[in-house]
């Protein structure tokens, strides 16, 4: 993990915030856990005006493995009435497409799909990527604020998020949390103090933005709507998601793509993987590191191990849907790459060829 990732700090030894975390949470008991997370339930359950409404919003993406592990725990381990929120890829890939529906059909749960506007999306997709070199922004800003206001409308009283990921992967937070409430406004780690209105105009009317503004901190308390990460009370790992659900009929990839070093992570829509390599400009490194990380403090690879992985995968470039994220935001290839040079680092990239590559890029 490099030092260039934001929210990252290192102690004497060398090891990172999220390397001390796996440490801390192999002293966790987790029974204890799952008794705080049934208690919850339970209350929330105990405490519902109306019993028939839903006990508890599961945010799901388009087919990925654990949306598909969150949906099951609710529903199926603590026998939650769930109601899951989708928000739909505008460009989903078959295997997406295929593992949603074997999702909905396994689990047989209620889904409602978040579906925007397609040309005011790529509008506001093509202005963050010019402006913030993060095209998924957008998506960001719509996946939170989109569940809040439709657990606001359905009066439901429980969000459910997977993992912390600040906690997970190393960010700004501190400690585990149980309570996401950091999630209900604009100024988490993922939104950073931005607001969508900020990139409305001519072309994009305050009307087209409900789903993507957050509603007021205060409304979600008036209503009761608590929200929590699941990776608090369940021990969290991808890989053991993957193997869970492929049980259950999860088709993963045949090979990686490129930048990737495992099948089943971000497989289900097309538009995200420039968003990771811009990641990489910014600093240094993108997909392959978080993945490569992940094994290694899952203990699947040794750090050695993961170092020659990263060496061949670092620099690649995600060719597979870069024509379907060009046709998507209606630029050519030569306008991307204007782009893509305002945002390099140059303090870690140096020019090479036509392009750049990272200075110092191992120091043994």
């Amino acid at each position: 993990m490099p030092n260039t990732k934001p929210g990252v700090n290192f102690d004497k030894d060398g090891n990172c915030n999220a390397c001390r975390n796996m440490k801390i949470k192999e002293k966790i008991n987790w029974s204890d856990r799952d008794k705080q997370l049934r208690n919850l339930i339970f209350e929330i359950k105990k405490n519902k005006k109306n019993k028939d409404d839903y006990d508890c919003l599961v945010p799901i993406s388009n087919g990925g493995k654990d949306s598909w592990f969150q949906a099951y725990t609710l529903s199926k381990k603590y026998n939650c009435k769930v109601l899951c929120v989708n928000l739909s890829a505008h460009l989903p890939t078959k295997e997406g497409i295929s593992n949603i529906n074997h999702m909905i059909e396994d689990l047989n749960i209620d889904v409602i799909k978040i579906t925007v506007k397609p040309s005011v999306h790529a509008k506001l997709r093509l202005k963050a990527f010019k402006k913030l070199g993060e095209p998924n922004w957008t998506e960001h800003c719509l996946i939170f604020a989109g569940v809040f206001n439709i657990a606001k409308l359905y009066n439901v009283p429980l969000v459910v998020w997977g993992e912390d990921i600040s906690f997970e992967i190393g960010g700004s937070s501190t400690e585990q949390r149980s309570d996401a409430t950091n999630l209900l406004g604009d100024d988490n780690d993922l939104i950073k103090g931005k607001k969508i209105s900020e990139l409305k105009g001519r072309d994009v009317s305050r009307k087209d933005l409900f789903l993507y503004e957050f509603p007021k901190t205060e409304e979600l308390i008036k209503n009761n709507i608590r929200t929590i990460y699941l990776s608090y009370f369940v021990n969290w790992d991808g890989e053991s998601n993957f193997k869970f659900v492929k049980k259950r009929g999860f088709t993963p990839l045949e090979k990686p793509r490129k930048g990737h070093l495992v099948t089943y992570d971000n497989i289900d829509e097309k538009l995200c993987e420039i968003n990771g390599w811009f990641k990489y400009l910014k600093f240094g490194f993108w997909f392959p590191t978080d993945e490569i990380c992940n094994e290694i403090w899952n203990k699947r690879l040794s750090r050695e191990e993961g170092i020659n992985y990263l060496k061949k995968l670092n620099e690649d470039f995600p060719i597979d849907h870069f024509q379907d994220f060009l046709s998507f935001h209606k630029i050519n290839e030569e306008e991307f790459f204007k782009v893509a040079y305002k945002f390099i680092n140059k303090k870690i990239f140096i020019k090479h060829n036509n392009f750049y590559k990272l200075r110092n890029y191992f120091k043994d």
